[in-house]
């Protein structure tokens, strides 16, 4: 098992919604996308998400986009 993939383990370990969010990320997706399908508030999807963006383990594919990004696994 290479580095990233063990700090992405023990990275969702610490979180059930990082995990939720991790599992749900299945294609492009919006915060709110992900927020609805598992019955979460918006908002801390956001966060979650861009938490992970910053830790390397998601990219957002239109940053230039106020509104509606969208996010994929890397």
């Amino acid at each position: 098992m290479e580095n990233k993939e063990i700090r992405l383990l023990i990275f969702l370990k610490k979180s059930n919604l990082r995990k939720e969010i991790w599992d749900n990320l299945n294609g492009p997706k919006t915060s709110t996308e992900i927020a609805k399908e598992i019955k979460k508030h918006r908002s801390a999807v956001s966060r979650v998400l861009i938490e992970m963006e910053r830790k390397g383990f998601v990219k957002c594919i239109n940053p230039e986009d106020d509104k509606f990004r969208h996010y994929v696994k890397r």
